[in-house]
């Protein structure tokens, strides 16, 4: 990889990690639906923008209408409530480690609609990454109070996601990505609008929580998105998923020196064997391959194996 893309790939996960701290203090002033319907219509203006102007077009292709709009119920519409209505529940350092388990999801579900193979070091990571999650969750005392259901919300916005990039790549491996996270976001925000135009009851719109829409809109929501969602199209996933272990480091990092946030020993014991599964699933240093389905089979969209 290049210096350049890897110094981007490094601010994406700044931009990300601090993003958590930011939209558990958006929490205090905007409702979840309320904050992620605007955060991603505010996204994907900014992104339409850039890609009318840099394009020459004014709207995509026909053919991609379903597809995007599916897209943008995962990708934008669900995961972004779950993030949002979970940080309301939980500690912002727990929401990062939550969420960003979704590379583990990723490969577990390209395994299982992609075809693509599993291998030895895969496997290893889906289990050291799984189990620090469990760790970081800490279910036998989680289940004693209300953070439950917040992490069982980012479960799921985390699962969200991993499938969305399995969709992602098997749909739109050979579309213009800048396009796709454009129209995909649009539509997520769209689909949120009718929702949080009822969720206005708690409502605040401070210089602190309109700094915080900025924030989350353009610089997490169309930069880092545009930024990362081009680099995974110019190579491997295992070039650019091992950087995504980064997001929860900081994130945790930032919400302990901005929030206070306790940085208790199964919170970090977890990050630290989740960070090393994102890495290993990501990394492929071994010819070794486990369970492999169908050598050279297609997944969804035509996308062959890698």
């Amino acid at each position: 990889m290049k210096g350049q893309d890897a110094l981007q790939l490094l601010l994406v996960t700044l931009l990300w990690g601090l993003t958590f701290p930011l939209a558990k203090i958006g929490s205090n002033f905007l409702p979840p639906l309320f904050f992620a319907a605007s955060r991603f219509l505010l996204g994907a203006l900014c992104l339409y923008i850039w890609w009318a102007w840099s394009r020459k077009k004014w709207w995509h292709s026909r053919s991609y209408l379903r597809s995007l709009i599916l897209l943008g119920l995962l990708q934008t519409a669900a995961m972004g409530v779950a993030l949002h209505f979970g940080i309301s529940l939980v500690p912002s350092s727990l929401a990062v480690i939550v969420l960003y388990s979704y590379p583990l999801f990723f490969t577990m579900f390209a395994y299982l609609f992609l075809k693509e193979p599993l291998a030895l070091n895969q496997f290893l990571g889906l289990v050291l990454g799984f189990s620090g999650l469990a760790l970081a969750i800490d279910p036998w005392q989680a289940a004693f109070h209300a953070e439950l259901l917040g992490v069982l919300v980012l479960l799921g916005g985390a699962m969200a996601w991993g499938l969305a990039s399995v969709y992602f790549k098997a749909v739109f491996a050979k579309a213009d990505k800048l396009e796709i996270t454009t129209f995909q976001m649009l539509y997520g925000a769209v689909l949120l609008v009718p929702w949080a135009w009822l969720d206005r009851s708690h409502l605040l719109l401070t210089p602190a929580a309109l700094g915080v829409l900025l924030y989350t809109g353009i610089l997490t929501s169309a930069v880092g998105f545009a930024v990362l969602l081009s680099l995974q199209a110019r190579y491997p996933a295992s070039c650019t998923g091992v950087f995504l272990f980064l997001v929860p480091v900081f994130g945790a990092l930032f919400g302990y020196l901005f929030l206070g946030e306790a940085l208790t020993w199964n919170l970090g014991l977890g990050l630290i064997l989740i960070a090393g599964g994102v890495v290993a699933v990501n990394w492929r240093p071994f010819s070794l391959r486990l369970w492999t389905q169908e050598k050279n089979s297609s997944g969804p969209g035509g996308v062959s194996q890698s």
